[in-house]
Order: structure tokens, then C-alpha cells, then sequence
């Protein structure tokens, strides 16, 4: 219920905001009116009757659920156990189990970068390089306490 009314690109903003600078004319609902209109929507559909604050904190777990799923598939080491293969699970049937609609929530999620953050480099892992025996190119590699010059 929440994932498809989210699937919206009007209440997706409405609830997470553009994601740009918004124009000082613009005029924009609260997210306190957007979740209150969310649950409003919804509760006419006969799926649930709450409070804004109360569809915000739904919101809010889901979306955490979604997150974690979504650390643990980029995590070293997710995958399935011996038995669950036997059982005949997938990869998508494991998200599926820590978020419901794990899939649906990465295609309205999956681009927004407050929601799943671009990959980043961690700092202070050794860096490995290559260097061609013929390359008379200095490299310089900077640290944040230490400069080193090499040359092939």
C-alpha cells in the first residue's frame, strides 16, 4: 500500500521533496500534510485508517527495512545458506523476506541519493597499482600525511 502510493513521482515528492532548490514562490505541502494526505488516500482505499504522524512513522520503518536490506545485498558475504538453496530461494526471495517489495521500493528508491547512497571510497584501505616497466611518468599519490613520488 505504501510502495504503490509512492510509485507516484507527484507523492514521491510530495513526501522526500524534489531532491533541488526550490524556488522561493514555489509552493510545497509539509511532509506533516503530505503523510496526513498519504494516510487519508489510503484509508479510502480501505487498506489502513491512521494519523499523518502515525503513516510517517510507518513510512519511516519501512523505509529503514529497506535500507538494511539494501546494505546487506551490497554487503561482502549476502548471499543464500546450503538450505535455502535446497529450498529453493533466490536472492530475490531473501530481500523480499528482510523488505517487502524490496525490488519495487530499489526502482522508486534506487536513484535517489539520500535513499541509496553513490558507492564511496574508504580511506586509508592500500591502494594497488600497476606500473609498465617503460613508463618514465611520475605517479603521486597523496595521503592525508603522506606524499610519495614513483617512478618506473
Amino acid at each position: 500500500m505504501i510502495v504503490g502510493y509512492l510509485e507516484d513521482p507527484d507523492h514521491l515528492v510530495d513526501i522526500l521533496g524534489s531532491g533541488r532548490k526550490t524556488k522561493v514562490s514555489e509552493k510545497h505541502p509539509s511532509k506533516q500534510t503530505a503523510f496526513g494526505v498519504m494516510a487519508v488516500h489510503l484509508a479510502s482505499l480501505g487498506f489502513l485508517v491512521c494519523t499523518g504522524a502515525i503513516m510517517q512513522k510507518k513510512f519511516d520503518r519501512y523505509l529503514a527495512s529497506f535500507k538494511e536490506a539494501r546494505e546487506w545485498s551490497m554487503s561482502t558475504g549476502a548471499g543464500l545458506t546450503e538450505e535455502e538453496v535446497t529450498r529453493g530461494m533466490t536472492i530475490e526471495d531473501k530481500l523480499n523476506h528482510r523488505c517487502l517489495f524490496y525490488h519495487r521500493m530499489y526502482v522508486t528508491f534506487g536513484h535517489r541519493a539520500n535513499i541509496v547512497p553513490p558507492a564511496t571510497a574508504e580511506d586509508g584501505l592500500p591502494l594497488e597499482l600497476e606500473v609498465e616497466e617503460d613508463s618514465s611518468v611520475p605517479i603521486t599519490f597523496l595521503d592525508s600525511q603522506v606524499t610519495t613520488e614513483i617512478s618506473a
